[in-house]
C-alpha cells in the first residue's frame, strides 16, 4: 500500500499576509512545492484541506473545502483538525503522511515513509538540538547550573517539532485528533530543513536556503 499526502492551509495569514500564495521559488508558491515534494517521495494522491475558493481539483489532487469557521486563529485547534481529518475522504486504513506546507525545505519524504514501512511504527520528522536552553522563567531545560554542566556534545537533545511530516495510518491521526499519533519514534532531520514559516524574516530566509539546496 501506497502512501497519499494530507495537507491543509488558509487564505489568510495574520503575521505574514499572502504567506501561502505569494511566489516563494521559481513561480511557485509553497503549497506548489510542497505538492511536488509529496508527489516525488510517492504519494499516489494529496488531499488539501482548505477555505480557498480559487483551486481546481486535478487526477492527483483534491482540494477539500473548509469552513471559515475553521479557517482562523481563535476557533479551538481540536475542533479544525476533526475538521481536517474527517473531511478527506481517506480510509482509516490508508497509510498517510500529513504535512503542514510551511516547511519547504523538508523533502525526505520518501525517507520518512521507508522508516514507517521497515520499522512497522509512526513517525514524526523531529529536528535535535543539543544547544543549551532555558525555559521562560530562566531555568535550564536540558542541563543545570553550574560549572559542572557538560559540554554541548553530552547533553540530551531537545527534539523540535515543526509539523514537516507525520507518517501513520489516518486511523492513528483520527484517534489522537492531533498532528502526532499517540505512539511514535523520531525521524531526524537538519536544522535547515525544520524551518517553519511564519513570519517575513523566515520565508526570506527560506527562500534564500531552498535556492542553494534544491
Amino acid at each position: 500500500m501506497k502512501f497519499v499526502g494530507v495537507t491543509n492551509y488558509k487564505k489568510s495569514s495574520d503575521r505574514l499576509p499572502g504567506k501561502h500564495h505569494n511566489e516563494f521559488y521559481n513561480g511557485k508558491t509553497l503549497v506548489d512545492i510542497k505538492l511536488e515534494q509529496l508527489f516525488a517521495a510517492g504519494a499516489e494522491h494529496v488531499y488539501i484541506s482548505t477555505d480557498d475558493t480559487e483551486v481546481t481539483n486535478t487526477e492527483n489532487v483534491t482540494y477539500v473545502h473548509r469552513d471559515a469557521e475553521y479557517c482562523n486563529n481563535v476557533t479551538r485547534f481540536s475542533y479544525v483538525l476533526e475538521q481536517i481529518y474527517n473531511g478527506v475522504p481517506v480510509d482509516d486504513q490508508q497509510d498517510v503522511i500529513y504535512t503542514f506546507v510551511c516547511c519547504p525545505l523538508f523533502k525526505r519524504y520518501d525517507e520518512l515513509y521507508n522508516a514507517y514501512t521497515t520499522t512497522g511504527r509512526n513517525h514524526i520528522a523531529v529536528h535535535n538540538s543539543s544547544h543549551y536552553f532555558l525555559d521562560v522563567n530562566k531555568r535550564p531545560v536540558n542541563f543545570t547550573f553550574g560549572l559542572w554542566h557538560p559540554y554541548s556534545q553530552g547533553i540530551d537533545p531537545v527534539y523540535m517539532f515543526p509539523y514537516a511530516g507525520t507518517v501513520c495510518k489516518m486511523k492513528d491521526l483520527r484517534e489522537a485528533n492531533y498532528m502526532i499519533p499517540l505512539e511514535f519514534e523520531y525521524f531526524t532531520m537538519n536544522q535547515f530543513e525544520a524551518i517553519d514559516i511564519d513570519v517575513r524574516e523566515e520565508f526570506e530566509l527560506a527562500q534564500t536556503l531552498y535556492k542553494h539546496y534544491s
